[in-house]
């Protein structure tokens, strides 16, 4: 796969911080249940992301989204990926910002909680 972007200097931005770059991951990771319908499928099926980064503190989420910006790299943030029909789909490839480590209630009020994107 060919790409437009400098994910080499990405990656020297963001040493200790996970990436994934085997296709056949990259493209699951990728994914949603687009197939659902025969028109996506037919315009979605070559989406896939470049690289699957997944940071582990809000912290990290930062310096991936600063880093990105600088090298002017798109970047699809993704829960567990439970989406259907496209909805989370990296359309332009870049970077797929797996957030599924993030998967705690962070408060719990009445009639409320307040929950991590994962």
């Amino acid at each position: 796969m060919t790409t437009r972007y400098d994910i080499a200097a990405l990656k020297t931005r963001l040493v200790g911080i996970r990436t994934e770059e085997n296709p056949a991951l990259v493209k699951q990771k990728s994914r949603d249940f687009f197939w659902y319908s025969p028109v996506l499928k037919r315009q979605l099926d070559h989406v896939v992301a470049d690289i699957v980064i997944s940071p582990v503190s809000e912290t990290e989420v930062v310096q991936v989204l600063a880093a990105c910006h600088e090298l002017g790299i798109p970047v699809t943030p993704r829960g567990t990926g439970t989406g259907n029909y496209g909805q989370a789909m990296p359309l332009s490839g870049g970077v797929l910002l797996d957030l599924s480590g993030f998967n705690k209630v962070k408060e719990i009020a009445a009639g409320r909680y307040v929950a991590e994107p994962g």
